[in-house]
This record gives C-alpha cells, sequence and structure tokens, in this order.
C-alpha cells in the first residue's frame, strides 16, 4: 500500500504547475551556477599559477646561497578548488595568500583582482540553491499535504480502507523525497555537464567521492524542511495556516538565525584590532631591546666585521630568535582570536539545520573557513621542515657559525649560515594536502549527526502528531 501511496503522491506533484516551475527554476540554476564557475575557475587558476610559478622562480635563485634561502619571503596562494562548484562558502571573504620566511610569518591577506566591493553578494553554488530555494520548495509540496487532503476529504477516504497511519506518513515523505529529488537531480546534471565539457577543472575520484557524500547531504537537509512541512500540515486545518506558518519558520531557520551569526560573533568575543596588534609588536620590541644582556654579554651590539671584539655571535642569535619567537606567539594568538570569533558564531547558530548543512558541505568540500585553518597549519609544518633543511645543509659546511637568526646583514657577514649552493630540486617546496573523504566526514560527523537528529525530531513530532490528527 506504501507503494500506491508513494506512486499517487508523484504523480499529482508532477502534474501540477508548482513542479513545472520549481523544475525550470532548479535547472536554471544549476546552469548559471556552472558557467559561473567556469569563469571564475579559469581566471583565478590563471592568476594561482602565476604567481606559484613567481614564488617557485624566486626560491628557485635564492638556492644559488644557503642563507639567502632562509630569509626569502615566499607567498603562497590559496588553490582554487573545483569542490568550489559544489560550496564555495565564504571563501572569497577569506584570506588567499600567506607569506612567510623560515623565521616567521605574516598574518594571511586577501589579494588578487577581485571587486572587494562584490564580496557581500553570495555566491551561487549547489548549496545556496540546496539550502535557499530547495528547502522553500520542500515546504511548498508539503504545506498541504495533510491539511489540503483533509480539507477535500480525500485523507478521510484513504484511512477509511484501514491503511495504517504510519504507512500513510511514510508514503507521504517518501513521495516529496522523490519529487524534490528529480530537478535537484537534473539540476546537478546540468551543472556537472557544463563544467565538465569546458575542460576548467579536472574532478578527480576523491572529487566524484565528495560530490556524492554532499548529495546524500543535501538530502538529509532538505528531509529536515519536507518533515517540517508535514508537521505544520498536520497541525493546522487549513492549508493557507500551515503556509503562512511554515514561511514564517523558514525565514527563521534560513535567513535570521543565519544572519545572526555575526552579531553574535562581535558580542561574545571582540578580537583586537590591527592597531592593538601593531602595540604588542611594539611592546614586545621594547621588552627585548631593554633586557639584551640576559641573552649574554654583548647581545645588543653588533657590527659586520666579525673581529670586532664587541661582537658576540651566539648570544646576538639567541636574542634575535627570542624576539622573532615572541612576534610569531603575539600574531599567532591574534589569528587564533580572530578564528574563535568566527566559530563562535558558527556555533552558536548551529539551532539553524541551514547553518549546519552548509558548515558541514564546507568540510566535506575542503572550502570555507576549516581550510584557512588547515592551510595556516601546513604552511607552519613547512616552515618546520625548511628550516630543518637549512640546519642540515649547513651542517655540512665547516666554514659556517651554523647560527640561524633573523638578521640577514649579520648572517651575511658573519657567515654565519653556509654560503654554498644548494641543488634547487632538493630544496622543500610547500604543496597544499587535501584531506581525503574518511577525515573530512570525521570533522564534519557532529553536524552530520545534528542534521540526523532534526530529522529524528521532526519525524517523531509529525508521527505523533499525525496518530492524533482529526481527518474529518
Amino acid at each position: 500500500m506504501i507503494r500506491q501511496i508513494i506512486h499517487k503522491e508523484i504523480l499529482e506533484n508532477l502534474l501540477s504547475f508548482r513542479f513545472v516551475l520549481s523544475l525550470v527554476l532548479i535547472i536554471l540554476l544549476f546552469a548559471v551556477s556552472g558557467f559561473v564557475f567556469v569563469g571564475k575557475y579559469k581566471q583565478r587558476s590563471s592568476d594561482y599559477w602565476e604567481k606559484t610559478n613567481e614564488n617557485l622562480a624566486g626560491l628557485s635563485e635564492q638556492s644559488s646561497r644557503l642563507y639567502k634561502l632562509a630569509f626569502y619571503e615566499q607567498s603562497v596562494w590559496r588553490k582554487p578548488k573545483p569542490l568550489s562548484l559544489c560550496c564555495e562558502g565564504f571563501e572569497k571573504t577569506l584570506p588567499n595568500c600567506f607569506t612567510f620566511d623560515v623565521f616567521s610569518a605574516d598574518l594571511p591577506e586577501i589579494k588578487g583582482r577581485s571587486n572587494f566591493t562584490l564580496s557581500r553578494f553570495s555566491s551561487i553554488d549547489w548549496v545556496f540553491i540546496v539550502s535557499m530555494i530547495l528547502s522553500f520548495l520542500a515546504l511548498v509540496f508539503t504545506y498541504d499535504s495533510l491539511s489540503g487532503e483533509k480539507q477535500d476529504g480525500t485523507l478521510r477516504q484513504i484511512l477509511a480502507n484501514t491503511i495504517p497511519r504510519h504507512q500513510v506518513l511514510l508514503g507521504k515523505y517518501l513521495g516529496v523525497v522523490i519529487t524534490i529529488g528529480i530537478p535537484m537531480f537534473l539540476g546537478l546534471l546540468v551543472s556537472l555537464i557544463i563544467v565538465v565539457a569546458s575542460n576548467a577543472a579536472v574532478l578527480s575520484g576523491l572529487d566524484w567521492l565528495k560530490i556524492l557524500a554532499i548529495i546524500l547531504l543535501s538530502f538529509l537537509y532538505l528531509s529536515v524542511f519536507i518533515l517540517l512541512g508535514m508537521f505544520v500540515s498536520s497541525r493546522t486545518s487549513q492549508p493557507a495556516n500551515s503556509m503562512v506558518i511554515l514561511l514564517l519558520l523558514w525565514v527563521v531557520f534560513v535567513i535570521l538565525i543565519p544572519s545572526f551569526g555575526r552579531i553574535i560573533s562581535e558580542i561574545s568575543g571582540k578580537a583586537p584590532d590591527p592597531a592593538q596588534l601593531e602595540r604588542k609588536l611594539a611592546e614586545i620590541s621594547t621588552e627585548i631591546w631593554s633586557n639584551t644582556e640576559r641573552f649574554g654579554e654583548r647581545a645588543g651590539n653588533a657590527s659586520g666585521n666579525l673581529s670586532w671584539p664587541g661582537n658576540n655571535p651566539p648570544a646576538r642569535a639567541r636574542l634575535r630568535n627570542a624576539s622573532a619567537n615572541a612576534h610569531n606567539k603575539a600574531r599567532q594568538d591574534y589569528h587564533n582570536k580572530m578564528l574563535a570569533q568566527a566559530f563562535t558564531g558558527r556555533n552558536l547558530t548551529c539551532i539553524s539545520p541551514t547553518v549546519i548543512y552548509q558548515r558541514a558541505s564546507e568540510i566535506v568540500a575542503g572550502t570555507g573557513i576549516n581550510r584557512i585553518v588547515s592551510l595556516h597549519r601546513q604552511i607552519k609544518e613547512y616552515q618546520a621542515v625548511l628550516r630543518q633543511y637549512i640546519l642540515s645543509k649547513d651542517a655540512e659546511d665547516p666554514l659556517s657559525l651554523h647560527l640561524l637568526f633573523p638578521e640577514e646583514y649579520l648572517v651575511g657577514a658573519w657567515r654565519a649560515i653556509s654560503h654554498n649552493p644548494v641543488d634547487f630540486d632538493t630544496v622543500p617546496k610547500f604543496r597544499e594536502q587535501d584531506i581525503g573523504l574518511t577525515k573530512s566526514l570525521g570533522l564534519a560527523v557532529w553536524d552530520i549527526g545534528l542534521l540526523v537528529l532534526f530529522n529524528l525530531v521532526f519525524f517523531a513530532a509529525t508521527f505523533v502528531s499525525f496518530l492524533r490528527y482529526d481527518v474529518r
């Protein structure tokens, strides 16, 4: 009997005018999403490879002298990801350039030729279409699923045949899921055909698996709104009343609560502004240079002439490294507070399934703020690897003082680090490591669990409400 109810629901929906409009709208939006992605991806890929090749060329040039390699300021740009087609998130508002040498790293920056005035506009990616448009359509197809049939008298006739109510409920639910899935599947197919045919982005096997995971997440998210629509429909006797209530709930869950994230972040904890950071760095410098003797005698005095009696290379190295470490810690603390502020807003708005779905999709796709955190961590690890490489090569030079510290003039004059050339092929190069699907799902497990919980709660509420629903 469930099969007959599913067939009836699908047939009624497919023949309705709202389905035709939904189908046209969804396919059109996904097509636009594909074309927009192709244009942006080509531009960003071109910029990325240009900047990356410039960085590698500079790294190659500095390998003619080992000590110059230590002081070369590299610029690593965020590589455009093919899966930003699915979920770009707020990547265009996040840093895309990381500048560093082996001693320190600047704060991540936003650079490039993009128009900063457009950063506030949402991207038309898959997650945007699903979270905003398809979630609303889920309510359009369910607001009258029970109250409408009650008004028409058909629900009373169905239950007169001694069909268990849970079968009626399950049949209607699956019917709407399939109905919503048809335009979404066709839209996804159109978008993928546009991207693959353009040859703009090459999707790996891992990318396809992540796309499948995002599609399953999308169904899990839409299921929440389908059950919400059925629940409200089971609590009202008039479809018009059901639609008004659902519209208000949709605005709260999809628009208001996610928008409050920024406000909550600013109220819950205010990160220091750049001026405060600069003052902190100045205070650190003053404190260290006012107490140079604790690093050794004559640490605060230095001359390019190594034979000058006022020089104390080991003490100077300790002073400069202590200063660099203190500055790095201040910058890292500032960066951590900025991240904490951003995560606070998102964590406190997780009562919205839209926020949860967007966050889980970003993690699986490898985009958004979680990617920035991962990229920043990988750069820190690369700094350590490059530093160890320089130390190991420097140890091979008997003419070096074997003192690595951030003061290029003295390092070069004293031969504190080897001046010998190194083979560029042996120099470590930075390569961003993508997170695998298993680890991505592990990071998103709490969000996925919350979406499942939303489904269970709304299903239980709908089931209990429908068992007590007066169909007369």
